[in-house]
């Protein structure tokens, strides 16, 4: 029944704990997707008391998953590790694969090991194309292993092998040998381009959230189609961090990273209230919306909590963890999409999280809910005793047109103001989040209304077009260097990367600017922009800009820097930099605010040259006058003699490569440097230990590794 679905300010739990028979819930054909609407009764709540449940109805029910996703992220997969926590609270055997274009095909090699009942596959937006050109190859020989027949084409494959998922709703046998485990899809891909998913090859396309749909996959009740979850539980289990450690350690020097970070992540919330036109996300609240059109009754909040204790238990995991790796993890990233929406949940979490855990956090949240006096209240208490290390704030653009029409985002520049003085009055180091490189140029083509509701014409028929995108990126910059930004602060940017099927993204390519093409864009850090409409200087000044904006965000008078950088130059590299803050160095308007973060604190330009003359032979002259050029550079950032000894750390590796440092380096060098102290993993690079330990400050000694 519809009206069994749950309503505001309901408890989203399942007042019995899980379901005790094995059923459907209510399903909604929409056509593109299948809408299941799973109302309490049919979620599990309580996951050790299904797994005994299961235990004693299904004894030999113990289904083998291979998970696998993308090798690329330094952040573990907590979408992986959920799921896996689903198939562990089944009594089941979750199996962990990480891969890359150069190693995807040692995914038979773990299935042929594992022999896995399904195989599940998480996919980030961008990285597709060689999961697809895997999958598609697999499913033709696994076709033409069972079939005996030399399948020449995908389709008849795909075809063959749906069927025969279909009529066992599930692994496929031969007597009792496994012959084919299905395919599950999922992930924010699939928020739009699940038809495509859906046609090259997977059996199960799981549109959004999977927790209650995988269970039900696992259980043998769905057949092979493509479905979509709206409601908005927060039931993930406590993640299978442990088994997800052991198996991406054993698989390779690349995926061993998540054991050994000494930053891990979780999740408090799921769910987003907002509707930001470049995002996936975005979509929740009509997917919510549509679920409940013909209920008659309002949906519950969009953003709903996860159990508190299943989220101290996780920090307790990580904590034994820490212990069997030789770890000790330093920050705990809450990839909550908002975080702080639900002070009371964060007030009942706050002890019990230091007292049991103690590792701080760091959380991602809006201005609106940074500003103000409650916004004050929020940050007081997050801040005392710890227990966030840092916080995230995305900005977006500097100008509240572009932010309004564009991005639908409503947050006016005073706002934005207030919550960075806000956060900087309790000392939490900020990041900041802009785009760069965002669609503001007039549209090459007209714009269809059905195509994108976008625009940058307001309702009175003012239109808002940049002639030159630079200037629009620099209203973002110009606003955070007018803030109390401080030397711990970091100014992060990305290129912007248009997404088809989001707002933005559709946009973009109704406007002319980009094709629909999802396998073709994943984001931008340093490489060429998204969209089509930017070519030569404009490309290189984006560019430039993206790689050199958290040094110029550091000065009263960043924005007039960076013009000067842009337009006074049409060669952008490391080189040129270093010539423009030589030369320019008399202008620099740093912020009077002084930091209490940095392991060597109070440097002056005397220590930064006799570094760089220590460490730089005359063989190396022509970076060491590279360097002694950057010392305004350095001076201007958080620990700037730490930072100098990073950049010869990496050029003395890259020198050992036969690899060149660009500016692009410069860049990364300096984001994770900012990244070490937001997480509390300062150190000193090992090369360097005796000339740097000696200066580095006492009260820093015990939160300091070297590396």
């Amino acid at each position: 029944m519809l009206t069994d679905l749950p309503k505001s300010k309901d408890i989203m739990e399942n007042p019995m704990g899980f379901p005790t028979s094995f059923e459907l819930p209510i399903i909604k054909d929409l056509t593109k997707y299948k809408n299941t609407l799973y109302a309490p009764a049919h979620v599990t709540t309580n996951w050790d008391g299904y797994k005994t449940h299961l235990t004693s109805v299904r004894p030999s029910f113990k289904p083998r998953v291979l998970l696998m996703g993308h090798d690329m992220s330094e952040i573990e997969n907590i979408t992986l590790m959920a799921l896996g926590g689903v198939v562990r609270e089944m009594n089941g055997i979750p199996y962990y694969l990480l891969v890359g274009p150069q190693n995807v095909h040692l995914t038979l090699e773990a299935i042929e090991k594992n022999q896995p009942e399904w195989l599940g596959i998480s996919l980030y937006t961008g990285l597709t194309t060689y999961v697809f050109e895997w999958l598609i190859q697999y499913k033709m020989d696994k076709a033409r292993s069972i079939t005996k027949k030399n399948i020449s084409d995908f389709k008849t494959a795909d075809k063959l092998l749906k069927g025969m998922v279909r009529e066992s709703n599930g692994p496929v046998y031969e007597g009792n040998k496994l012959v084919y485990a299905p395919v599950i899809i999922g992930g924010h891909y699939n928020n739009y381009n699940f038809k495509d998913s859906w046609e090259r090859g997977g059996e199960y396309v799981v549109r959004g959230k999977g927790i209650n749909i995988f269970r039900d996959i696992l259980l043998g009740l769905y057949s092979p189609g493509i479905y979509h979850d709206p409601m908005p539980y927060a039931n993930i289990p406590r993640m299978d961090r442990g088994k997800f450690y052991k198996d991406t350690f054993e698989f390779s020097d690349e995926t061993k990273k998540y054991a050994l970070s000494r930053i891990k992540s979780i999740l408090t919330a799921l769910g987003c209230s907002y509707s930001c036109t470049y995002c996936y996300v975005s979509s929740l609240i009509d997917n919510l919306r549509e679920a409940y059109s013909e209920v008659g009754v309002r949906p519950p909040s969009i953003i709903q909590d996860r159990l508190l204790e299943t989220v101290v238990q996780e920090g307790e995991e990580i904590l034994a963890l820490d212990h069997i790796y030789g770890v000790k993890t330093t920050a705990v990233f809450d990839q909550a999409d908002i975080s702080l929406n639900n002070m009371k949940w964060w007030g009942q979490l706050k002890n019990q999280w230091l007292e049991r855990v103690g590792i701080p956090f760091y959380i991602q949240a809006r201005p609106a809910m940074l500003a103000g006096k409650k916004g004050k209240e929020r940050i007081e208490m997050i801040s005392d005793k710890g227990l966030v290390a840092g916080i995230s704030m995305a900005i977006e653009s500097g100008n509240p047109k572009i932010r309004k029409l564009l991005l639908d985002r409503h947050e006016n520049n005073d706002t934005i103001l207030d919550a960075i003085h806000n956060v900087k009055d309790s000392n939490i180091p900020l990041r900041t989040q802009s785009i760069v490189g965002l669609p503001v140029l007039r549209p090459s083509q007209v714009v269809n209304p059905i195509q994108s509701k976008l625009s940058l014409i307001d309702k009175k028929g003012e239109e808002f077009y940049y002639d030159d995108p630079i200037q629009e990126s620099l209203t973002c910059l110009e606003l955070v260097c007018s803030s109390n930004f401080g030397k711990e602060d970091y100014y992060w940017n990305a290129l912007y990367s248009p997404f088809p099927g989001t707002p933005l993204g559709d946009y973009a390519v109704a406007s002319g600017f980009a094709d629909d093409d999802t396998d073709a864009h994943a984001y931008q850090f340093t490489t060429d922009s998204g969209l089509t409409c930017f070519t030569g200087i404009t490309l290189k000044r984006q560019i430039a800009f993206s790689q050199t904006s958290n040094f110029f965000a550091h000065f009263k008078n960043g924005k007039d820097l960076m013009v000067l950088f842009l337009y006074g130059n049409n060669n952008f590299q490391l080189s040129d930099f270093a010539e423009f803050v030589e030369t320019r160095a008399g202008f620099f308007k740093p912020h009077e605010r002084p930091t209490q973060f940095g392991i060597i604190p109070n440097i002056n330009q005397n220590m930064l040259l006799k570094f760089i003359d220590d460490v730089y032979p005359e063989k190396d002259n022509k970076f060491k006058s590279i360097n002694v050029k950057l010392v305004g550079y350095y001076l201007g950032l958080l620990d700037g003699l730490l930072l100098a000894a990073k950049i010869a750390d990496q050029y003395y590796e890259f020198k050992e490569q036969e690899k060149e440092f660009t500016l692009a380096d410069l860049y990364r060098v300096e984001r994770i440097h900012y990244y070490d102290n937001s997480y509390n993993m300062a150190y000193i690079p090992e090369r360097f230990e005796n000339f740097l330990r000696p200066l580095i400050h006492d009260s820093r000694v015990p939160a300091m590794r070297t590396g």
